[in-house]
């Protein structure tokens, strides 16, 4: 066993350890640490036993949740509005297994939106003040601190795959994903002081690295829509600051990007131009893809169940788009990719959540600037601009099982049934002063 892993393996068996006899956070801490250290795809990990981490993880962190923290005087997690919808849609995806035209693919995925919600249920029941959705925020930024470290000592040939634990180890959903991390850092650090403060700053600039890294086009629309939905929802304590911290984010990304990130970007003009002359055929395919899963949708109303688009696109492509292996092209645009697998009562349920997800954001937001708690105005300007990553990438990759957006769906939820709600009066405007609550950390 290497240092690096036995290391690993004390602090997870620590983290463990203090879940069950001093506070299931540490356990909640430890499953989010392993989502982004996965021993099985490290060099430090080939010696450690076959623990299955993260689901070790999540059962201690379930059971010092009911052993140690029985009450919950909150709302319950499944009667918030982002719970029920989640429970419906994991509800028709099971049911969508009777049709599936890859039931194996479909049965596999079905039990991992039931793991989400037990994810989601451990984020909701444990996050349940803005001060510790800011500690989760920052627990998520260290974790893409660490990709970034893992992509800056990587050999690059090509754009970056395979730094990323299971889930997020393609370059694009792994820029999808340390864009959601830059984000949140640049609200964090809009609050932060001393030390905090200087870790944000370093974890931004080698997260920014992973997504010059990743060539993702995507990810970069992503990251610039991020920006703008930070500027709605930035918190109004911090409203001068937003726009330096802006621009050095601006240089950040100028410093660390190179002629052929820039050269692949520019390529996103031919593709909105549809101008198929100007595109490359990564680009091409997607629009072609796109038609075809319009037919495909109009064939299956109730879905084909999932993996359905690479099982029909065989049917309604021409073989140069295929994938490399030459069988199948996947889809590329999460909304389409719900029309075609779970049909229009999927992409009813996904509309009903975005639309809960704005709804809850402005009704946080006001609360906030109500209570004058700026700590809140911070989580929930990170936790919308992430969500707005996520959708935006979405739009040229299928992200419909990422499971970042499941964390800030239940930080959201969280928010909502506490900030201005539930919040003891020791936090209001009345209590403490503003320029106070704008230092604190």
């Amino acid at each position: 066993m290497t240092i690096t892993g036995s290391l690993f393996m004390v602090a997870f068996l620590a983290a463990m350890g203090l879940s069950l006899s001093r506070n299931p956070l540490y356990g909640l801490y430890g499953y989010v640490a392993v989502f982004y250290l996965h021993p099985p795809s490290r060099w430090w990990g080939e010696y450690l036993p076959d623990l299955r981490w993260s689901l070790l993880a999540a059962a201690v962190t379930l059971i010092s949740i009911w052993v140690r923290n029985p009450g919950n005087v909150r709302q319950p997690w499944y009667s918030t509005t982002a719970a029920k919808i989640m429970l419906a849609f994991t509800a028709w995806f099971w049911l969508g297994y009777l049709w599936a035209l890859n039931p194996e693919q479909h049965y596999l995925t079905a039990i991992m939106l039931t793991k989400y919600l037990l994810v989601y249920y451990m984020i909701y029941r444990l996050v349940d003040t803005p001060e510790k959705a800011s500690h989760f925020l920052l627990v998520h930024l260290l974790g893409c601190f660490y990709l970034g470290y893992l992509g800056m000592t990587a050999s690059v040939s090509g754009r970056l795959d395979g730094v990323g634990g299971p889930g997020i180890d393609d370059s694009n959903t792994l820029g999808m994903q340390a864009a959601t991390g830059v984000i949140v850092g640049g609200v964090l650090a809009l609050h932060y002081r001393t030390w905090r403060l200087a870790l944000c700053l370093v974890a931004i600039a080698l997260t920014l690295n992973i997504i010059v890294l990743a060539g993702s086009r995507g990810a970069f629309l992503a990251l610039v829509a991020g920006g703008c939905a930070v500027w709605l929802f930035r918190p109004r304590a911090y409203g001068k600051k937003f726009y330096v911290f802006a621009a050095l984010g601006c240089v950040l990304i100028g410093a660390v990007a190179s002629n052929q990130f820039w050269e692949r970007m520019n390529t996103v003009k031919a593709v909105a131009s549809e101008d198929k002359s100007e595109m490359d055929l990564s680009a091409e395919s997607r629009l072609v893809m796109a038609e075809a899963q319009l037919k495909m949708a109009a064939r299956f109303p109730f879905g084909a169940g999932h993996r359905g688009s690479e099982v029909l696109s065989k049917e309604y492509l021409d073989p140069i788009y295929m994938s490399a292996g030459g069988n199948a092209r996947s889809s590329h645009n999460v909304f389409l990719t719900v029309l075609v697998e779970q049909g229009i009562p999927g992409v009813l349920l996904s509309f009903a959540l975005i639309a809960w997800v704005v709804r809850a954001s402005t009704q946080v937001k006001q609360d906030a600037e109500k209570r004058d708690d700026v700590m809140a105005s911070v989580c929930v300007a990170a936790i919308f601009g992430a969500l707005t990553v996520v959708a935006v990438a979405g739009l040229f990759a299928d992200f419909a099982k990422c499971e970042v957006q499941i964390w800030m769906f239940a930080l959201l939820a969280s928010l909502q049934t506490n900030v201005g709600k539930t919040l003891p009066a020791s936090t209001s405007a009345a209590a403490v002063p503003a320029k106070s609550r704008r230092l604190k950390t």
